[in-house]
């Protein structure tokens, strides 16, 4: 058996006994990780490990990859303890019987796996944030006149597509035609985000509606231009409380029989 392997089976008979928290990963998935590394740690010169003299080339590639796996440590929900715990593990899994371990090597080593975590947890904080902006909004029934659809915070196109997909089909599956989309505070408009939203319009005239926009200033009327989107001919209120009013008037004349009859078409093609 080589050195190398024997140092991997070190490596996890340590890591059976220290048992790190690993957030729900597999130790043999954890000892898959680090394997590349043990290499790199055997071939530190042992003159150099002792003398302090962290400064050559195969020092430098070690500590750049330790960071690496510190960063993929981070993405796979391990806690900075635990990515400190491995580092002091692999350490000591790749020490020989006559070689005593060096504190300045092994804190140079957590340094560089805590650097790369610390890259790594604000990748993962951003990629939990762009999960969350690209999930659509669930609309909001307004007792049984109509669904509102209240975006806050900045979202991509596809992302408000998604919401707008998501309001037309809450709008169907309830048989209710009137939608109120608010774009308060909804942020950075633009020509592609305009595009998005002023889609409402569209879905709720595909259903026999109408869609009634609060929330319009200037911003969106110039990203609303942008995208040859004619705001004289949607419906635009100059406030949610507005907004909803008109649609339970609108509502009310259905109620009366002035609206559309696509609700009784629908139930008798389902059958």
């Amino acid at each position: 058996m080589s050195y190398g392997e024997s140092a991997s089976l070190r490596f996890r008979a340590l890591l059976d006994q220290v048992r790190p928290a690993t957030g729900g990963l597999a130790l043999e998935d954890l000892a898959a990780e680090v394997a590349p590394v043990l290499p790199l740690l055997i071939e530190l010169p042992a003159n150099e490990r002792a003398s302090g003299d962290y400064e050559s080339f195969q020092f430098r590639e070690c500590f750049a990859v330790l960071s690496l796996l510190g960063r993929r440590l981070a993405l796979l929900d391990l806690t900075p303890t635990a990515a400190i715990q491995v580092v002091r593990i692999a350490l000591r899994s790749v020490e020989r019987d006559d070689e005593s371990p060096s504190e300045e090597l092994t804190g140079r080593a957590v340094a560089a796996v805590v650097e790369g975590f610390v890259r790594g947890r604000e990748e993962r904080v951003e990629q939990d944030a762009e999960a969350r902006a690209t999930k659509p909004v669930k609309p909001l029934r307004i007792d049984d006149t109509a669904f509102a659809l209240i975006v806050s915070g900045l979202h991509e196109p596809a992302a408000l597509s998604g919401c707008v997909d998501a309001l037309g089909r809450a709008m169907l599956n309830a048989g209710v035609d009137v939608a109120i989309v608010d774009l308060t505070q909804l942020g950075e408009p633009n020509q592609d985000r305009a595009a998005a939203v002023f889609a409402a319009d569209e879905v709720a005239k595909m259903l026999g509606g109408v869609c009634f926009f609060t929330g319009l200033d200037s911003r969106w009327r110039a990203a609303a231009s942008d995208a040859r989107i004619a705001l004289d001919a949607i419906h635009v209120a100059p406030s949610l409380a507005a907004a909803i009013a008109a649609a339970r008037e609108v509502s009310g004349r259905a109620s009366a029989g002035t609206g559309w009859s696509w609700r009784v078409l629908l139930r008798r093609l389902r059958g």
